[in-house]
């Protein structure tokens, strides 16, 4: 089920970034003008900011991603003396503290110019992007300049409703963001997903994982738990919700069948494996180790 990985940002601009003076990493092309890594000490908040509290379960979910795979979407700043005001990105700026980040990439907007906007609009128009960066494009075009949905429809060649079907992606649950950038799952399978709430969702993907479903049985066992409220996974010998949501945890990391029992002291995790090749996976996976 593996599908091609998207291009991040910096390969969607077809540019390196900039370090935080604006100097280029030695070897590598110019930076687009107003893109580049800047210290979060000097980062401050807007002050017109229309939200001040963000739920500690969520900015950790978002921080475990970053420790993972870096900050994907840049914020956008602006210069304010020697520092920046954060123009967008907040979540993503206290997540990134969060994560022991000390610099976050940025587009510095009183540094943008229509050069930038040119450059996301061709590469989003031909580059192999997956779901996720096509909407961290569409999301960076409305932030830095105040486009609407139909204003960025018009300029990438897509309807209104594409683009907000495609930015709906950027909804999802951490996990199963994480799952189409890692490969597990393909924007279809995402898209599927998209009407469960967050804890059906992650119990939907290990199922989907581990079960190899093509995108119509996705969508006809989202179609099952919205219609009958039941668990996704009716067969499991698990018996309560904590359970239930590690079981789905831990199958949409593995990628494979993961069952949890209980006994009276303890219990029993049993992993699933299917061939030479995914044992050797798996052992790597949960050791570090590759075997010699």
């Amino acid at each position: 089920m593996r599908t091609g990985l998207g291009r991040g940002l910096d390969v969607l601009l077809g540019q390196t970034p900039a370090r935080p003076n604006g100097d280029t990493v030695p070897g590598r092309s110019a930076p687009v003008a107003g893109i580049g890594e800047v210290p979060l000490e000097r980062v401050t908040p807007n002050p017109q900011q229309p939200r001040t509290s963000f739920p500690a379960e969520e900015l950790e979910q978002l921080a475990t991603s970053i420790r993972r795979h870096g900050v994907l979407q840049p914020i956008v700043v602006s210069r304010k003396g020697d520092g920046f005001e954060l123009v967008a990105g907040h979540r993503r700026v206290l997540a990134a503290r969060m994560a022991g980040r000390t610099t976050i990439p940025a587009v510095i907007r009183d540094d943008v110019t229509d050069r930038l906007e040119l450059a996301l609009i061709e590469n989003v128009q031909r580059a192999d992007l997956n779901a996720l960066d096509e909407a961290r494009a569409y999301k960076l075009l409305m932030e830095t300049y105040g486009l609407t949905q139909q204003q960025v429809g018009e300029r990438v060649g897509r309807s209104q409703p594409a683009v907000a079907n495609t930015l709906r992606s950027l909804e999802a649950a951490q996990i199963l963001q994480d799952a189409l950038t890692e490969g597990k799952i393909s924007a279809g399978h995402l898209r599927a997903l998209l009407p469960l709430t967050v804890s059906e969702g992650i119990a939907a993907l290990g199922n989907v994982i581990a079960r190899e479903m093509s995108v119509r049985e996705t969508e006809a066992l989202v179609r099952r738990i919205k219609r009958k409220g039941t668990k996704a996974a009716p067969r499991d010998r698990v018996g309560d919700a904590d359970l239930r949501a590690r079981v789905a945890e831990l199958r949409a990391v593995l990628g494979t069948k993961v069952d949890i029992q209980r006994a009276r002291k303890g219990g029993r995790i049993t992993i699933r494996f299917y061939s030479e090749d995914d044992l050797d996976r798996l052992h790597e996976m949960l050791t570090g180790t590759r075997k010699r």
